[in-house]
């Protein structure tokens, strides 16, 4: 069975993840963006900053305060300042974890931002996990079209870097 601690230390491994992948961002990267409409690496950066533990609060207490304050403070953050925002998120989602009681998270009831109603440990997994998710692998293929073609799988899914194996290993070192 999921418990809270397995939400709440996969939520901080998204958030070394990213701290990692921040690492490899090649010079000149912070301004990459696919396309015109789309963040830029920077703009991506200062959203992860925040909305793990913005999304965390809003499902848990179905309070948006966190979220809208990290909204703002995340608009002037420097890209320098990435690594010590995230090392406060995971600050605070330990303090919002250890708040939570884990018989009345399957109880409660929250209401996801498009009107989905759920438990609030459904809600958990749905908004804040698959979001920290799926920014983070953005984040991943930000960093490597900007330009770091050195990064592959372990960078991604473990925050760790290691040496591609050849191709002729039997795998896709093209990754």
């Amino acid at each position: 069975m999921l418990t809270n601690d397995d939400l709440l230390e996969t939520l901080l491994l998204e958030c070394d993840i990213c701290i990692h992948l921040f690492g490899q961002v090649p010079e000149g990267g912070l301004d990459y963006r696919p396309s015109p409409g789309q963040r830029s690496l920077l703009a991506l950066l200062r959203y992860l900053s925040f909305s793990g533990i913005g999304f965390v609060t809003a499902v848990a207490d179905g309070e948006w305060d966190t979220y809208t304050a990290g909204v703002a403070a995340a608009e002037s953050m420097s890209a320098e300042e990435f690594p010590n925002a995230m090392r406060r998120q995971k600050e605070q989602l330990q303090t919002a974890f250890a708040a939570l009681d884990g018989a009345d998270l399957a109880e409660r009831k929250c209401t996801l931002p498009w009107g989905t109603e759920m438990s609030v440990a459904r809600g958990l997994l749905m908004l804040p996990l698959r979001s920290m998710a799926a920014y983070r692998m953005q984040l991943f293929l930000y960093v490597k079209a900007a330009g770091n073609d050195e990064i592959w799988t372990p960078d991604c899914w473990a925050g760790v870097s290691m040496e591609k194996p050849t191709p002729d290993a039997g795998t896709d070192a093209t990754e």
